[in-house]
């Protein structure tokens, strides 16, 4: 009946009864014996759990009232240990996130950074214990503050996590993917007919859990009211007992249409988003269309709607400043504009003006042909246009070649995505349309 659980040199042993607790010291006499190893006492502890007397030790061992087991403190109460032991990763989740919070990384950077690294150890401790919602609070703030820095507007928190064709940048949910990985792991568990004492335990506990005067704790019952609304055709399919599964389900029930799509609903957003995550265009491009076309960018037109400003009119020319007007008709852009147009032209000769925008300002060009070219060619003029303070045609015909340059050292020589820049002909004059 012994539960023993073996890593290197740490042995854990769980007791369940005192029976248990006078056969131990004999057990432990006679492996000591056989290997000629003594047990260490000053490095032992024992714990006790629950409703356990704190009085009664075994082999003289120093009763503790916590002790850490493979990067886990364990608790004699379960609240005590879910408090510590997520109070210590989220405050170095924190720590991580501030240690690079200087780093030059532009927006899907710090997502793709949060995702692989700062959240790695996360996930380890979220299989074991539920990530209570105070916790969550905490993490979803140091995240948002890591992510937003140096922003002046925001998106909301559901956004980010919706995938890229829904108008996301996949941002991990922390409390989904948490329960995910619990919910996951007592899948299995109770699924599992090779232990019996498991068995027994499902047994003696399921009507507990199914009883509205359960005495769990909060965050123990929101991951059983997920394995009971999980399908009940998935639940005994060990195939979808994944986390991945499990997330996607959880992520289609919290699922949100950007703010954007509902403004403007008449748009092709699912091509529009693809576009903007095509393959071989720089991430500092996606980042500053992708704020452009949620439109967060703080143009004097949208911070006089929210009284951050006295007036709406652009600092430089004095028209009204939006979005449009600066990447089309503000000063030196409006040459840039024409560049653009004229470069367009070349790739797609029989183009008009409504191509142009459609194109240009939208990301969502009419024609699937040379659609790289198009798309990578409208993503560097929004970024152009939207980042730098000084317009010059030479600098943005630069600033494509160097990227143009790039694609040149990592693509196979004969690949399609060469031949469409070659249609651009950076290095020859330009007839402005």
């Amino acid at each position: 009946m012994f539960t023993i659980r073996a890593y290197a040199d740490d042995v854990v042993i769980l007791l369940r009864d005192e029976d248990e607790c006078t056969k131990l010291p004999q057990i432990l006499h006679t492996y000591s014996m056989a290997s000629c190893a003594q047990i260490n006492v000053q490095k032992s502890s024992l714990v006790p759990l629950g409703n356990w007397a704190a009085t009664h030790t075994v082999n003289h061992i120093p009763i503790k009232r916590k002790a850490k087991i493979l990067g886990l403190t364990v608790c004699a109460s379960f609240k005590e240990m879910v408090d510590i032991n997520w109070s210590i990763t989220s405050a170095r989740t924190r720590a991580t996130m501030f240690q690079h919070i200087h780093r030059n990384l532009n927006l899907l950077e710090r997502i793709w950074h949060i995702n692989v690294f700062c959240l790695s150890k996360l996930w380890y401790l979220a299989q074991i214990l539920p990530l209570s919602s105070k916790y969550s609070t905490v993490l979803d703030r140091a995240i948002s503050f890591y992510v937003w820095k140096g922003y002046f507007y925001k998106l909301l928190k559901t956004q980010l996590h919706l995938p890229i064709t829904k108008g996301g940048i996949q941002l991990t949910a922390i409390k989904e993917k948490s329960q995910a990985l619990l919910t996951r792991n007592i899948l299995r568990a109770k699924h599992d007919e090779s232990d019996p004492m498991d068995n027994k335990f499902w047994q003696d506990h399921i009507p507990l859990l199914c009883s509205k005067t359960t005495t769990l704790p909060h965050s123990l019952k929101m991951i059983w009211e997920i394995i009971e609304s999980y399908p009940p055709t998935t639940v005994t399919n060990e195939k979808n007992q994944n986390t991945k599964t499990i997330y996607t389900y959880l992520m289609k029930k919290a699922v949100q249409t950007p703010r954007i799509v509902e403004k403007l609903p008449n748009q092709k957003w699912g091509n529009i988003w693809r576009n903007l995550h095509m393959a071989n265009i720089p991430t500092a491009w996606k980042t500053t269309v992708y704020c452009y076309l949620n439109q967060i960018i703080p143009t004097e037109e949208k911070r006089h709607r929210h009284n951050l400003t006295d007036s709406p009119a652009c600092k430089k020319c004095g028209w009204l400043d939006t979005l449009k007007h600066r990447v089309t008709n503000c000063g030196a852009a409006k040459t840039i504009w024409e560049g653009a147009k004229a470069l367009l032209v070349k790739v797609w000769p029989d183009s008009q003006l409504h191509d142009w925008f459609q194109t240009l300002l939208v990301l969502d060009p009419p024609t699937k042909q040379n659609k790289f070219v198009t798309v990578w060619l409208a993503s560097g003029f929004l970024h152009y246009q939207l980042t730098k303070s000084l317009h010059k045609m030479e600098e943005f015909l630069h600033m494509l070649k160097e990227e143009a340059a790039k694609l040149e050292m990592k693509d196979d020589k004969s690949s399609q995505i060469l031949k469409e820049l070659k249609l651009l002909q950076l290095n020859s004059s330009l007839n402005l349309v």
